[in-house]
């Protein structure tokens, strides 16, 4: 029980600490964001640029390296610029896209395993314009066990990268050794990890039910004008929580290795 308590306090810890580092530098932190999103996100989804996935998975790690080395920097208040946090974390690119590669086949690894789940969903909803009630049942009968399936198969992915790119890039780890250890710090951190995504997950939810009920005020007035704030709303809480995470990330980090 007192290993509960302390592991929670240490997410809720994480949390503010990442709050503050957030607070720092607001709109460095926003345009971070803007540019995971926009590359890891938006692009892959425009039409035509699907290949871009692909490439997406592969630099992933190096961009979380240089975008947590960034919090870094700022948390150690290290003034370094753009270019020479690249020139550090170089020599170590090889390797973080041999990370996005294993990324890359277990992503793959797990199409497959899910493949007759997704044929199932996608013939419920196929040529579809409106479905009845006992079609949408059927259909949510299918959507829960997949999701929980994805989120299983998806859980070990996410415990091998979540501190995997900055082991590789700031403590010369090879690339077994740091997954390793990544999977071994969040089995050890693991009641810390859930908290902070709890709480943080949380935090943003109220947040956009906050603002949403004033933009519904808004939209009441001017409706056109309260569209616009929808999409808005939307983006800029999509923007935030992804600032947030990543200074999540770097804060888990570096109290989970500090020693090293």
């Amino acid at each position: 029980m007192a290993i509960l308590e302390s592991r929670t306090k240490t997410g809720i810890s994480w949390v503010k600490e990442s709050i503050d580092l957030f607070k720092t530098a607001p709109r460095k932190w926003l345009l971070l964001a803007l540019a995971y999103v926009g590359v890891f996100m938006m692009l892959p989804s425009i039409p035509g640029l699907q290949f871009f996935a692909f490439i997406s998975v592969l630099i992933w790690p190096v961009f979380l390296a240089i975008a947590i080395m960034m919090y870094r920097n700022a948390d150690m208040k290290k003034q370094q610029n753009l270019g020479e946090i690249f020139n550090q974390i170089q020599p170590k690119i090889s390797q973080l896209m041999a990370l996005g590669a294993a990324c890359l086949l277990y992503a793959v690894l797990v199409s497959f395993v899910l493949n007759s789940d997704i044929e199932g969903l996608v013939a419920l909803t196929q040529n579809k314009a409106e479905m009845t009630e006992p079609q949408v049942l059927a259909l949510m009968q299918k959507m829960v066990p997949f999701m929980l399936k994805l989120a299983l198969l998806l859980t070990p992915l996410m415990m091998a990268t979540w501190f995997s790119p900055m082991l590789i890039a700031f403590n010369n780890y090879d690339l077994v050794k740091a997954i390793k250890s990544s999977i071994a710090g969040s089995i050890q951190y693991m009641i810390a990890l859930a908290a902070a995504w709890i709480l943080l997950s949380g935090g943003i939810v109220v947040l956009m039910l906050t603002v949403g009920i004033a933009v519904g005020i808004v939209s009441n007035l001017v409706p056109a004008l309260g569209q616009m704030l929808t999409s808005f709303l939307i983006f800029g809480c999509l923007l935030l929580a992804t600032a947030l995470m990543l200074a999540f990330q770097y804060v888990s980090y570096r109290d989970a290795f500090r020693a090293a």
